[in-house]
């Protein structure tokens, strides 16, 4: 089970794969790639709650949304620009505290328009009941 979220303008992309309980796996590619497994405990619907409330806009926001995950290994936030341009800005790290902790912060465009089809999206990454 996953989902992306796709630039409209480049090859950007964030994958979201491996749903567990209190965690789950994020991919970057494009320019840089980079992978992190996300905590999420306690806040397990929170990423679904953030791009639900995009996907509730019927015209373009002013300030910046933001969510990150409970331990900072992940943050991702919007905006939308007046002509209907979504800037997603993301930061991946891991290794927090150790001498090899890194980070990669990168930015995908998408389409206004394309709000409610992620959501959609999160929705069956994140309610997915695995089969045993």
């Amino acid at each position: 089970m996953e989902f992306s979220i796709d630039s409209s303008v480049s090859a950007n992309s964030l994958r979201f794969t491996h749903p567990e309980h209190d965690y789950f796996i994020v991919h970057s590619s494009g320019v840089a790639c980079a992978s992190v497994r996300v905590c999420t405990y306690t806040d397990e619907k929170g990423l679904l709650n953030f791009l639900n409330e995009l996907a509730a806009f019927n015209k373009p926001w002013k300030s910046a949304r933001k969510w990150e995950s409970i331990e900072s290994q992940f943050s991702l936030s919007a905006i939308c620009s007046s002509v209907g341009e979504v800037c997603f800005s993301f930061q991946l790290k891991d290794m927090l505290g150790h001498p090899e902790e890194w980070q990669l912060r990168s930015s995908i465009l998408v389409d206004f328009g394309q709000l409610p089809h992620l959501a959609t999206q999160a929705d069956r990454f994140f309610n997915h009941v695995p089969t045993e």
